[in-house]
């Protein structure tokens, strides 16, 4: 999710439970409307961070049933609140992820100069990682209209690169163990 997405949500947006959750993101950028599963992880992170506000224990289960109805007659609150109650801003957003990526590098956890774009791209290249070649489904998680748009998160750094072309079987000066001698022919096995 971008932060002014996140800034955006009320309790009314998410639907939460021990197996499943989810997040409806009404106007996401140009306005589009999408659908964002939850993982455990992030189900459990929003248990903790509401239970407080529910009055009811971190799990699950009991933020699940403490959970208000989405048919409420007054607006539905927002998920992230300031310490005065009102709907944290992207900019508050994003000042508090810079005090934890400051802490963070302290601790060599994570680099300087992490961001919230930084760890949108991190899930995006993790999730092609893990499912390559699903331009698709990323693009309908991030809410891209374009899968030029989406493409470019998988492009291999300059690094990468090095990795790949080091390891091919035309490098001759590879120690012998390292690649097979090139023949011409196709190696057989």
């Amino acid at each position: 999710m971008r932060l002014d997405e996140c800034s955006h949500l009320t309790l009314s947006d998410i639907s939460i439970g021990e197996r499943s959750g989810r997040i409806t993101i009404r106007a996401g950028k140009g306005n589009k409307a999408r659908v964002v599963p939850l993982n455990a992880s992030a189900r459990q992170s929003l248990a903790d961070y509401l239970a407080p506000r529910f009055g009811c224990d971190p799990t699950l289960k009991a933020v699940a049933s403490a959970w208000p109805p989405s048919h409420a007659k007054d607006a539905p609150p927002s998920v992230f609140r300031s310490q005065k109650g009102e709907a944290l801003t992207t900019s508050a957003m994003r000042q508090m992820i810079d005090g934890v990526v400051r802490d963070a590098s302290r601790r060599g956890l994570v680099p300087q100069n992490t961001s919230a774009h930084t760890l949108r791209h991190t899930f995006a290249q993790t999730y092609l990682t893990e499912y390559p070649g699903d331009l698709v489904g990323l693009a309908t998680l991030l809410g891209h209209t374009s899968l030029d748009t989406t493409r470019l998160y998988s492009q291999p750094s300059i690094e990468q690169l090095a990795g790949r072309v080091e390891h091919l079987p035309l490098n001759a000066y590879a120690q012998p163990s390292e690649s097979p001698p090139f023949t011409g022919k196709k190696q057989s096995s």
